[in-house]
């Protein structure tokens, strides 16, 4: 648990991790009635709060203009900044890194809690909202597409929880950078992607946020060592290689596989080799150095 390993088998251990998290999920999804029941008392919940701000954004983005944009960054953004971030931390700081991939983690064991005993429709479903329309309880496993996904799993958005656990990483390892600071413009970004495109509200932001400040908890404990000396930064290559893994998995999971003789396939294959060409350009100028030093 305390060591850290090289940056593509830290990435593959995060994918294998968020592959379990998908699956785990799947068995988890729950009926279509308890979970719109469940969504008109969290919007109900809201509004006695104030916060109920999930129609006023689904109408301002869609008299804007801005509903495609946004369903477009809700599929394409999180995953790749994701991985960039994690690659670039992995580097940067070593020594804190475990203790990170730990929070990172265990923040879904209480997410899985959240969804499993309370399935929530997500705002989508509720023609209020503008959206909908509900679909019945066939239509959940009519499609392989919504076989491969839990429908009702809106209560806890690890998508908000994923851009709060990167930005807390970063003015972590940076508390007096101002760039890491500005970074938590990203959150913000997230949040109006995900309740703008009807696809969480504003409590599944604040339960996502949670699960990961209950896991930085754990992790905390777990890693705690008062013997430790001060952590160290490393920033030569940290941010070629947090680039080239973060545009590698856009290009990755923006594949087609189920039709791989298209067009947008060469596009996001010569993506996929752009990232492996970022993330190998630091380490074959040093190996040059390092040849020409020895010659």
């Amino acid at each position: 648990m305390r060591s850290c390993y090289s940056v593509e088998a830290e990435l593959a251990f995060i994918a294998v991790v968020l592959l379990a998290w998908q699956a785990v999920r799947i068995p988890l999804e729950g009926n279509v009635d308890v979970s719109v029941e469940h969504a008109r008392a969290v919007l109900g919940l809201e509004h006695a709060l104030s916060i109920d701000v999930e129609g006023w954004l689904i109408h301002r983005a869609s008299e804007s203009r801005v509903t495609g944009d946004l369903a477009w960054m809700y599929t394409n953004i999180h995953l790749p900044i994701l991985f960039g971030a994690i690659a670039a931390v992995r580097v940067l700081a070593p020594d804190r890194y475990p203790r990170l991939r730990t929070t990172f983690v265990l923040s879904f064991l209480p997410a899985i809690a959240v969804i499993g005993l309370y399935p929530l429709a997500p705002p989508h479903w509720l023609p209020q909202l503008g959206l909908g329309p509900t679909p019945d309880q066939g239509q959940l496993a009519g499609t392989s597409g919504e076989l491969l996904h839990n429908s009702t799993a809106a209560a806890a958005s690890q998508h908000f929880g994923f851009a709060v656990f990167v930005v807390a990483s970063l003015i972590w390892i940076f508390p007096r950078s101002w760039l890491a600071w500005a970074a938590l413009a990203y959150p913000a970004l997230v949040f109006v992607v995900i309740v703008g495109t009807g696809n969480h509200y504003v409590l599944d932001c604040i339960v996502g946020a949670l699960t990961f400040a209950f896991a930085a908890v754990l992790a905390w404990l777990l890693h705690r060592d008062p013997r430790r000396s001060a952590f160290a930064v490393r920033t030569s290559g940290a941010a070629a290689t947090g680039i080239g893994y973060a545009v590698f998995a856009w290009g990755f999971v923006s594949l087609d596989m189920l039709s791989p003789i298209r067009w947008s396939n060469v596009f996001f294959a010569l993506v996929l080799v752009a990232g492996i060409v970022t993330v190998l350009s630091p380490r074959l100028a040093a190996a040059r150095e390092a040849f020409a030093e020895s010659g």
